[in-house]
């Protein structure tokens, strides 16, 4: 029995330990990342930011704005193994918006050790799940959106479920060459894990998005540059200590992006993260044939743990 307990508890520092990795704070920070290759290119500067069908899990109010429904679909390879999957797709019509998302993430085989060196006892799996449906509406200039999630934790042999509410708003003005957001991301709760229920990681956020100015170079008339700044004030409501479930209040910080549009066709991105992270800078690419757009993007982390690889695309209809 005494084995037996160890191997949990060991079990469960490896948890920790993945979890730390994985969120960089605590509770379903997945909820904050990304989650779209688009988004993590701009370092997640992208309340006031169409991704298309990602929207959802952004800010739900931007479904609205888009000018077409969409698919997108992403893959992230995070740091020590683990693996992001997105999909969504966005049905517009007209003045509304209904969308459907899943978000995904898990590392398979962590050794479980005991005690005593030697061969692994085993191996268990970490995964976080979210299914969402959302819908928006644009009411003249204005866009209102709500996305609903049921979301889904499993660590070793103990799982919890939840759910999770977000709430945004969104608009154009100046003949579209500024974009404002707002958004309340992640309301909700969770059921015990084991003994307590992970505290979703809610945050209040405002963007905007300003298409700064177009240049065409001397020498190539047919390659237009316009130049896009986005900017992000990110509020945590609070994030929970791992080891006392007690609530810890974080600072604000800003996620600010710079993007070269290319002809329409060729989209640069850089983005910076202020606050306490160890992924202060993103780079992406994205490259726009007819009604495919495929992006890359890449987030190197600056504690020697690796750096993040994301691909993914997107379909207009």
């Amino acid at each position: 029995m005494r084995k037996i307990n160890i191997i949990i508890a060991i079990a469960f520092i490896s948890l920790g330990f993945y979890t730390h990795i994985y969120a960089q704070g605590s509770g379903l920070d997945l909820l904050t990342t990304g989650p779209s290759t688009h988004a993590f290119g701009l370092n997640e500067a992208v309340t006031a930011e169409l991704l298309g069908a990602s929207d959802i899990y952004t800010n739900p109010a931007n479904l609205a704005l888009e000018n077409h429904s969409t698919i997108n679909a992403d893959y992230t390879l995070w740091i020590a193994d683990i693996t992001h999957a997105h999909a969504a797709i966005n049905l517009k019509n007209e003045a509304h918006a209904l969308a459907f998302g899943f978000l995904g993430s898990q590392v398979k085989d962590i050794p479980l050790r005991g005690n005593q060196a030697g061969p692994a006892q085993g191996t268990f799996n970490v995964s976080f799940l979210s299914l969402s449906g959302a819908y928006a509406y644009r009411l003249g200039p204005v866009a209102l959106g709500a996305t609903l999630q049921y979301l889904r934790e499993e660590y070793y042999i103990y799982n919890a479920s939840g759910y999770a509410l977000s709430l945004g708003a969104a608009t154009k003005i100046l003949d579209n060459h500024l974009q404002l957001g707002t958004s309340l991301m992640n309301l909700g709760k969770m059921n015990k894990l084991r003994n307590t229920g992970t505290t979703l990681p809610t945050t209040y956020r405002a963007g905007i998005n300003a298409r700064l100015f177009t240049f065409v170079p001397p020498k190539n008339s047919n390659l237009p540059i316009t130049v896009h700044l986005k900017d992000d004030l990110v509020i945590p409501v609070y994030t929970v200590s791992q080891s006392t479930q007690d609530k810890k209040h974080r600072n604000p910080y800003t996620n600010i992006a710079l993007e070269l549009n290319i002809a329409q066709t060729i989209s640069l991105r850089t983005g910076y993260k202020t606050g306490n992270t160890v992924r202060h800078w993103s780079a992406g690419l994205g490259v726009k044939l007819d009604t495919i757009t495929a992006s890359y993007a890449i987030i190197p982390f600056e504690t020697g743990f690796g750096t993040v690889h994301s691909l993914g695309i997107s379909y207009r209809f």
